[in-house]
């Protein structure tokens, strides 16, 4: 402000909202004159700065009457003055006493005192529209024709706090809006969940809120990739959904296609949130008749305690569903191991889900003739099955046939190796072309898969194509690489770095080179699935230390490995060395006991088995 003679001036910059400008409004006691200046627009607040000029004269001027002489000239919400003497507080200190109202207002409604602090400094949104609607009121004039609690003209000149705290109770919302906020709710959808939840005292939904809190807490599902496997859940899904089911799609598509993905349900940042906008009414349900019985059932079932919010995050409508009408005779009819069912596919809770059993098992048995106990050994193994239509299984066990394989072993890989039935077609055939590239025919791809099913539900590149990779690195390939897949093909779902190098590695490190290795592998393939320190290691101390043989007796016969260090090789060598006979390992070892008793004891036949105290 400055003095000019006896006139009173002050000029004042305020942001009009519509135009995107700041206007100076220079103010006289009995006039006023506008002139618009165009000013960078400052991100964030809408900031009007006081100027003054010179020396105030007098500090008792009436800012209110200052206010009401620009009013013409007035497009925004509210006046700010920077300095000693202003109209309104500062924005900060609006939000600050909105929040007090707020917390005020919670703690009218029951809510603790600690709770509705927290509540009230979570709702941005809430608090902001609560101040804007004061400022127009203020800055319009309106006070006098607004219908509240305590009337209008009652509260015009009351204090600011005092005036949020009005608006908020016309709101009749129960803090239910500045709650739903808190929580994470997106603002737009408050209005709309509102709706449900409107009977629900505040303090029961806090209640129910700190329940599912800890329920849904990732720290509690004991590292389980939850993404993952609903991903693979959604994936594999061909059977008909029911509404359920369709709501439970519907929520993780929508999760999906936001920022963060299936990956929240890992964090469990916002997931809370998101499943009260998808499934509001599970706010509705009773702590003591509804949310407690279920997860005791579940954890009745065989689920571990911090494992059912898991369950439950994967297919929210069982939150809603009736204990005794619902889940009990679903359940019922898997009769054992469903708490491992459950950790493993959780949407068995789902009715079209459980009712496929019946249609899996009879398509098995007419279709297949494999018979029902071991489809229902199968399910317990693999409950993904009954998210697969007859149809879908149709297309892999067609291919499975093509290889030859008859109905005995098929039953046998339904029954212990469920998992390869879950295999798209075409990551089958993936194999199979993997298998005749390294010069398989037809038949060996059958007894391959007779014998370790798991082969073919391995993944091309990164499974199978580094275990023959590290085959033939290591000097074994073509032929001798078919025959180790023929006579040992477990190997291809064992760990590289885990298990067969240090296994290959220790061999090198007792003095056989990588030459010996390659030709003990190819002649006696088995080799690669032994341990280091339930067989090598004692095997070779005993050849070197006892039998004082070289190592490379077990070179020219690598089966020497196979036999039992006290039941075989023990025994046999002290008849050998009590009757000082001198033989290699081969004649040692692969005589069966009548035949040795001929040769090295006279008799015809074994009558006791040898023992280390024979």
């Amino acid at each position: 402000m400055a003095t000019s003679g006896r006139m009173l001036t002050c000029s004042l910059l305020r942001f009009h909202e519509r135009d995107g400008q700041f206007i100076r409004y220079t103010v006289a006691t009995d006039w006023c004159t506008a002139k618009a200046e165009q000013k960078p627009q400052q991100t964030g607040a809408k900031i009007c700065r006081f100027f003054s000029f010179g020396h105030v004269a007098n500090w008792s001027l009436n800012f209110n009457a200052l206010k009401s002489s620009v009013k013409p000239y007035s497009h925004g919400r509210k006046w700010h003055c920077l300095g000693e003497h202003a109209m309104h507080d500062s924005p900060a200190d609006d939000m600050q006493d909105a929040q007090g109202a707020v917390a005020q207002l919670l703690q009218e409604l029951g809510v603790s005192k600690e709770d509705a602090v927290g509540i009230s400094s979570k709702a941005p949104v809430y608090i902001r529209e609560l101040v804007d609607a004061v400022h127009e009121l203020d800055d319009a004039h309106l006070w006098s024709s607004w219908q509240g609690e305590s009337g209008g003209s009652a509260i015009e000149h009351d204090t600011f706090r005092n005036k949020i705290l009005q608006i908020a109770r016309t709101k009749r919302d129960m803090g239910i809006f500045p709650f739903l906020e808190s929580i994470g709710v997106n603002p737009l959808s408050t209005r709309h969940i509102s709706r449900y939840l409107s009977a629900e005292p505040l303090t029961c939904l806090i209640q129910k809120i700190d329940f599912f809190k800890e329920l849904f807490s990732p720290a509690n599902f004991e590292g389980r990739n939850i993404s993952y496997m609903v991903r693979r859940m959604m994936m594999q899904l061909s059977v008909s959904a029911d509404d359920n089911l369709q709501q439970s799609l519907s929520f993780f598509e929508k999760m999906e296609a936001k920022r963060g993905g299936l990956t929240v349900l890992d964090s469990g940042d916002g997931i809370l949130a998101r499943l009260i906008e998808s499934f509001p009414k599970i706010l509705l349900q009773s702590m003591d008749k509804n949310l407690k019985p279920a997860v005791d059932f579940l954890e009745s079932t065989g689920v571990p305690k911090g494992c059912v919010g898991m369950v439950l995050l994967c297919f929210p409508p069982a939150i809603l569903y009736d204990i005794g009408a619902d889940i009990q005779p679903r359940i019922r009819t898997l009769k054992k191991d469903v708490g491992k069912m459950l950790l493993r596919y959780p949407w068995l809770l789902s009715k079209c889900i459980v009712d496929n059993v019946d249609n899996i098992t009879v398509y098995f048995a007419a279709e297949k003739q494999v018979p029902k106990k071991n489809v229902v050994r199968g399910i317990t193994r693999c409950p993904q099955l009954l998210g697969y239509s007859p149809d879908k299984l149709k297309l892999v066990l067609n291919q499975i046939n093509s290889l030859g394989i008859e109905s005995k072993t098929l039953a046998r890989i339904t029954a212990f190796s469920p998992q390869l039935l879950l295999r798209r077609s075409q990551d089958f055939i993936k194999v199979v072309s993997f298998m005749e590239d390294l010069g398989l025919n037809t038949k060996t791809m059958g007894k391959i898969l007779d014998r370790c099913p798991e082969i073919y539900a391995s993944n091309v590149e990164f499974t199978l194509r580094r275990k023959v990779e590290f085959l033939v690195e290591l000097g074994i390939h073509d032929l001798r690489l078919q025959r180790v897949l023929q006579k040992y093909p477990e190997f291809l779902v064992m760990d590289v770095d885990r298990t067969l190098k240090p296994r290959i590695e220790y061999l090198e490190h007792a003095g056989f080179s990588k030459e010996n290795v390659a030709f003990m592998i190819s002649g006696f393939p088995p080799l690669l699935g032994y341990s280091v320190e339930e067989v090598f290691r004692p095997k070779i101390e005993y050849l070197v230390n006892d039998m004082g043989k070289s190592i490379k007796e077990a070179v020219t016969y690598p089966r020497y490995f196979s036999y039992s260090l006290e039941k075989k090789i023990k025994p046999r060598f002290r008849i050998l060395q009590n009757r000082k006979i001198q033989v290699d390992l081969k004649t040692m070892l692969s005589k069966g006991d009548d035949e040795f008793a001929e040769d090295f004891l006279g008799v015809s036949r074994m009558l006791v088995p040898l023992t280390n105290d024979f």
